[in-house]
């Protein structure tokens, strides 16, 4: 969720420019074993192919499970007041990504389909039945990715603003800025070699260690929250403490590095084909990181006119992180589509 301002890329450009990708080497299944399970607010972990996981998990069997995907640099304690209401109705599990909060952060190649095959074995082997996917900008990006390679263990997803791409560099595709003024296309290539010039100073670590221990601090992640956040209390020392403690572990800095300068993977449209499941749209109409009027955005509000079993809401005011921001307003409207189910 804090990609644009933790590298420091414009946001407003998020429907980005296609730049040559590397493919992901493919992941092979192993066992998984899980610790016993957590109350609300505290962590369990679990195995996956020698990394530790942690995830948070609350309520009793009876509703629909629903697994919940944090976005960019945050973790499962975003979903912190989500998880005690929805656990009220449903089983409910917050996934910590591979890299990030309280889960191993290995120096290894990231890609989206990484964490595509760590959410498939979270579903298959600790919720051990199809779940409901809910995800945030990256986490529900990796939703779909689910749901498009393996929708026998989806019942629905959940795509609160969701991500173009796994960093900044989000492909471009054909059409998109069609209708917009030729400022915005004559942009494209300029952010293309910013986006480069990134990439190769994050590359070299006397560089960029002194960068990350800078924007990792206090102050500074605060800062960034409050840029994307719309209701300043929310930005609270717990929330800003969930990030730094996890940015001031061993593997935080090479993580970091590896997923900022990573491929992008497919496009949200390019993956829509293979997902037949329900899926529920939320917007913050205020979204800077993906915003509404911008090529992403637009797919994703006018896609319930083509698609079937899709739900629309935008919420006035809210920006990305609006789980978190407004639970208070969003909560009740994912409750009660997964009640309908």
């Amino acid at each position: 969720a804090l990609a644009p301002q933790l590298s420091g890329a414009r946001p407003w450009l998020r429907s980005g420019v296609r730049l040559r990708q590397r493919r992901c080497a493919p992941l092979r299944c192993q066992a998984t074993t899980a610790s016993p399970p957590a109350t609300v607010g505290e962590l369990s972990t679990y195995d996956w192919k020698g990394m530790r996981c942690a995830y948070r998990t609350s309520g009793a069997d009876g509703g629909k499970p629903v697994v919940l995907i944090h976005g960019f640099g945050v973790s499962s304690f975003q979903y912190r007041d989500t998880v005690a209401e929805l656990s009220k109705t449903n089983k409910v599990y917050a996934l910590d990504l591979v890299g990030f909060g309280a889960s191993d952060q290995p120096d290894t190649e990231y890609c989206m389909e990484f964490w595509r095959d760590q959410v498939i074995d979270f579903v298959d082997n600790v919720v051990g039945q199809p779940a409901v996917l809910c995800g945030n900008s990256i986490g529900s990006l990796a939703a779909l990715h689910v749901a498009s390679k393996n929708p026998a263990c989806v019942n629905g997803v959940i795509l609160l603003n969701c991500a173009g791409g796994m960093n900044n560099k989000v492909k471009r595709m054909p059409g998109d800025f069609d209708g917009f003024g030729w400022q915005y296309k004559a942009v494209v290539p300029v952010f293309a070699v910013v986006l480069a010039v990134i990439d190769f100073v994050l590359k070299i670590e006397p560089v960029a260690k002194p960068l990350f221990d800078k924007v990792r601090t206090e102050e500074n992640v605060k800062s960034a929250l409050q840029g994307v956040y719309k209701d300043p209390a929310r930005v609270d020392d717990a929330l800003v403490s969930s990030i730094t403690d996890a940015a001031k572990r061993e593997g935080a800095f090479r993580a970091f590095v590896r997923i900022l300068t990573g491929p992008p993977g497919p496009r949200p449209e390019e993956l829509m084909g293979n997902v037949t499941c329900p899926m529920l749209i939320l917007w913050g109409e205020k979204d800077g990181i993906t915003p509404m009027d911008f090529p992403l955005g637009q797919y994703f509000i006018r896609l319930p006119e083509t698609r079937q079993n899709t739900t629309l809401k935008v919420f006035p005011g809210e920006g990305h992180c609006l789980q978190d921001d407004n639970p208070k307003a969003v909560t009740p409207v994912i409750r009660d589509w997964v009640a309908a189910l």
